[in-house]
């Protein structure tokens, strides 16, 4: 009898190896040698690419991100078999389907709703102490669960004073490497245009008058468009353009590469203040130049002025490998900043730029 079990199990293994072994066939006879042709042409992989997203809609999320940096055998394989390679959990939902549920149950209260923020307030110094712990707290929540409300319940802190603006001598540079990201909150627009009204270019030009006429802080926006006719090489493209400002201008402060987020969930990225709807920013540092850890530490004290100011507006530091570096190779005071996301209205970014402006203007020494 235990003979008879041992053979039905070994018959069973065998079985759900020979499957797997035609899958394999399949895979290498028909889906490698296709690829293998469409990447041996940029625009053959394009075509490619779109035929992916024509076919399977959740793969549009991969364009968002620099086309150069994406792994495209993983992204056809994520897609073919659900398996993640970077994902240890894609393995295990395959195997146990109830995974997958609870993995999805995690993402919808992490989504329940958008963060309410409340500026910070001028407060005793006595009282500065107990609120920095509670900080410490709400941060610490923040990081497991993007839902955390973080609330400082007194009036707004004073601004700094005014400078005296001085043209000649620019503290900031705005420029835009994906310049036609756009913002569609109902899925019904474009992600992308060349409309100056509607993309990047209308959330650096309020940025930049909130930066001069409220703070005095003389800024340069750069509207070149970086990403057309398309989005590969357009940090390589944005290159030049750092290059031409820094050997111009030696007073940079602070230089900005303004971009929006895509697909992380409308709560995830937005952000109540009052009765105003925010786009909430995330600072992205590529950990493989030289000029890393200088550049770390300029995000790091802007992100850490925006937890201090306006609690959980932030959604922290990505830190990335970028074979591009995100042009933060060139200088160490350059800082990517994603101003909400695709599923924002372009309203709720410009309101975003009056607190990025603030914040900006508290950093600058």
């Amino acid at each position: 009898m235990h003979k008879r079990l041992n053979w039905m199990l070994i018959l069973e293994y065998l079985g759900k190896i020979g499957v797997f072994l035609i899958l394999l066939k399949l895979l290498l006879s028909y889906v490698l040698p296709i690829m293998l042709i469409f990447f041996n042409s940029k625009y053959k992989l394009n075509t490619y690419q779109f035929l992916l997203v024509q076919a399977t809609p959740m793969l549009s999320m991969y364009q968002e991100d620099d086309e150069e940096d994406i792994n495209w055998f993983s992204v056809i394989t994520k897609n073919l078999t659900g398996i993640d390679f970077y994902d240890y959990k894609t393995l295990l939902i395959s195997s146990i389907p109830m995974m997958g549920e609870v993995e999805q149950q995690i993402l919808a209260i992490k989504e329940s709703g958008p963060i309410v923020v409340i500026p910070r307030t001028e407060v005793a110094l006595e009282d500065e102490e107990e609120i920095q712990d509670e900080e410490a707290i709400n941060n610490s929540s923040q990081e497991k669960e993007e839902t955390a409300i973080n609330i400082i319940e007194q009036a707004k802190a004073n601004p700094p004073q005014k400078r005296k603006l001085d043209p000649k001598k620019p503290l900031i540079l705005i420029y835009h490497t994906h310049t036609t990201e756009s913002y569609n909150p109902d899925g019904k627009g474009q992600n992308f245009t060349t409309d100056s009204n509607l993309n990047l270019i209308r959330v650096g030009a309020e940025l930049k008058k909130e930066l001069e006429e409220k703070y005095g802080i003389s800024t340069i926006h750069d509207t070149t468009f970086h990403d057309i006719p398309k989005r590969e090489g357009a940090y390589f493209k944005s290159r030049p353009t750092v290059q031409k400002y820094l050997k111009k201008y030696d007073s940079f402060k602070i230089i900005i590469d303004l971009h929006r987020d895509a697909n992380v969930g409308k709560n995830k990225s937005t952000a109540i203040i009052g009765n105003e709807r925010y786009g909430r920013v995330m600072f992205v540092v590529d950990t493989l130049n030289r000029n890393h850890t200088r550049n770390n530490v300029l995000a790091s004290k802007i992100n850490d002025k925006f937890n201090y100011l306006y609690p959980g507006f932030s959604r922290g530091i990505m830190y990335k490998q970028s074979k591009s570096h995100y042009n933060q190779d060139l200088s160490s005071k350059i800082v990517l900043i994603e101003v909400g996301s695709n599923e924002n209205s372009l309203e709720e970014a410009i309101n975003s730029a009056k607190v990025i402006a603030r914040v900006l203007a508290e950093c600058i020494d």
